[in-house]
Formats: structure tokens, C-alpha cells, sequence
């Protein structure tokens, strides 16, 4: 009887064992993000999407937390402790623009759901290729995409201790490219500087209605690599229907004309026709040649064309904006 009796605990007990396993080896139906229901509460789901923002990581406390969208809505997931481990083990982390497929349990609270990563291996991930793009077209980009783009550095600074914010302009189109300061293990931007040019790839974001670009890497363009300036013109092309536009000119300096605030150049080119470039302080004094420059040398200066008591002017931003010509366009 006790025989019998034992039998019948170890067939129930392997039954139970071998249901758990089928049920986990059983691909789980898809999930859309719009169909969790309050009443889905603790139940174990499968949802695919793209990873829209950069995760949050914390090595020492192992979590990880990111969002993922599936065009039906968003939903975050979260893993702890040896999950995370094993994940950061493998460097499988979800950065932006990454396809991910994610099995766990759901957790439904104020109307909100979350997904609680159970295991390593319910998390796949995918990284889509990079389409080439140039920074104009960036606007007309879908969210999420992932990108390269190229353009010169203008300006960067810090958003607390989990971004920095480096704003990039390639002639008349201007954008912010995100990188992650949080995210060392994975991804570590190199150190830059005003002027120089950078390759980004990453997937596209949007902030405040302005798309940008949340960078997975960044490289620095060198030398020839540096794409061509396009929005170089002859000074005779330069008129009222350019103003505000970002323009380049190729000439020789016939004048300058210290004011209180900086200098004027004026530029003459092969045309025969000149343009006034004022260049304030934050600009001239920061140029390597400003004790040297004459007239008769050569420059390619680049800028923004405004108009002052009628007449038309280049005003170069950065100190990156003005060179002697047949200098190399490469990054300082």
C-alpha cells in the first residue's frame, strides 16, 4: 500500500514537472501592449516591440528597467538581481531603436502595466541596420528608427548625471544627438569638442516635437572623411532670399576692421564681389591666426547671413567656423 502510495506521489510529482516545462518551452502567443487588461494581473505574457528610450541600469542594486512600444502602446519591463547579472554578463542590454521580444510575468497597478523579466532567457534581442541618412532628413524619420547620421559638433552639455546633450549642424539642418552617460558597461561616447565632426548611430527620439538622435555609438570624422560642404556659394549668389540661411564663402581678406566687440573682414572672392564678416569676440579671439591675419590671405569661412542697416553680413558662430583656406576641414 505504501509501495502504491509512493508511486502515485512520484507519477503526480513528474506529471506537475513535465506540465512546467511544456508550458515553458511552448512558445506563448503574442501579446499586444493594447490588450493588457487589469484582469491579465500576474499572468504570463510574450510581447514584441522596439526599446524607445535608454534603459535605466543599475550595476550596484541589479536592475534594469526599459520601455518598450509596440504601435499599440508602451509597456515597461524590469529585471532584478540575477537576471540583470546574467544580462550584463552577456552585455545583452536593450538599447534604443533595438527589437525585442520579452517573456515574463505581467503586474498591473493604477491601471498601469509593467512586465517583470523572470528569466535571462525570456529576453531576445535585435538590432536592426543603420540607414544612412544625412542630418536634413532626420525630421522626416520615423520614431524609433535606427540611423547614422554625420555633422559638426556645436555645442554639448550635461542633463544631470544620466545624459549629455551634444547639438550637431550639417549646413542649415541642426539637431540634438543624446548620449548616455549612465551606460559606461555598454556604450562610452569619446570625449569631444566644439568643431569637430562625429558619425552617430543610434535610433531616432523626439523631445519636446524636435526628433533626435539617441546614440548607441559615436565616432570622430577625420580628415577627408569629413563629408563635403555643399552650402559653399559664390559671394555674388549671396542675397535677401539667404537670409538666415547657413552658408559658406571662399575668399581673400581686402580689409579688417576692429569694432568694440570683435572684427570686421570684408571677403572678396573669384566673382569680384565682397561680404562683410563679423567675427565678435567669442569668435576672433579664439582663432590661431587672429594675431596674424592680413590682408591678402586667403580664408573659407562659414556661417549664418543676416542683414544689418541694409546690408548683408556672414556671421560665423564657433571659432571652427573660420580657417585660412587650404587648411585641411579636419576636426581640431
Amino acid at each position: 500500500m505504501r509501495l502504491l502510495k509512493a508511486l502515485t506521489l512520484l507519477l503526480a510529482t513528474s506529471s506537475v514537472i513535465a506540465l512546467v516545462v511544456a508550458s515553458r518551452a511552448t512558445p506563448r502567443p503574442l501579446t499586444t501592449i493594447a490588450a493588457v487588461q487589469p484582469a491579465m494581473n500576474f499572468g504570463y505574457v510574450r510581447i514584441e516591440g522596439v526599446v524607445v528610450a535608454y534603459p535605466t541600469l543599475s550595476e550596484q542594486d541589479k536592475f534594469l528597467s526599459f520601455r518598450v512600444w509596440d504601435a499599440s502602446g508602451e509597456l515597461r519591463v524590469t529585471a532584478y538581481r540575477a537576471v540583470v547579472e546574467r544580462l550584463l554578463a552577456e552585455r545583452r542590454i536593450p538599447l534604443p531603436g533595438d527589437r525585442v521580444r520579452v517573456e515574463g510575468t505581467l503586474r498591473i497597478r493604477d491601471d498601469e502595466p509593467s512586465l517583470i523579466l523572470n528569466a535571462a532567457e525570456g529576453l531576445s534581442i535585435e538590432t536592426p541596420p543603420a540607414s544612412a541618412i544625412r542630418l536634413a532628413e532626420l525630421n522626416g524619420t520615423p520614431l524609433g528608427e535606427r540611423v547614422q547620421t554625420t555633422g559638426q559638433v556645436r555645442r554639448i552639455r550635461n542633463v544631470g548625471n544620466r545624459l549629455r546633450v551634444i547639438s550637431v549642424r550639417d549646413g542649415d539642418a541642426t539637431a540634438e544627438v543624446v548620449s548616455a552617460l549612465d551606460l559606461s558597461v555598454i556604450v562610452t561616447p569619446p570625449p569631444l569638442g566644439a568643431g569637430q565632426w562625429i558619425r552617430v548611430t543610434g535610433a531616432v527620439g523626439e523631445y519636446r516635437g524636435a526628433k533626435q538622435v539617441l546614440s548607441s555609438h559615436v565616432d570622430i570624422v577625420q580628415g577627408d572623411r569629413i563629408p563635403s560642404a555643399d552650402y559653399f556659394r559664390s559671394i555674388a549668389e549671396l542675397d535677401e532670399r539667404l537670409l538666415s540661411r547657413w552658408v559658406g564663402v571662399e575668399g581673400v581678406v581686402s580689409d579688417l576692421r576692429p569694432f568694440r566687440q570683435g572684427m570686421r573682414a570684408d571677403v572678396t572672392d573669384a566673382s569680384g564681389a565682397s561680404i562683410v564678416v563679423v567675427m565678435f569676440d567669442s569668435v576672433w579671439q579664439h582663432l590661431p591666426f587672429s594675431t596674424t591675419l592680413s590682408v591678402g590671405d586667403r580664408v573659407r569661412i562659414e556661417g549664418e547671413l543676416a542683414e544689418y542697416r541694409g546690408q548683408i553680413e556672414l556671421l560665423p558662430e564657433l571659432p571652427a567656423d573660420v580657417g585660412l583656406a587650404g587648411a585641411s576641414r579636419a576636426s581640431p
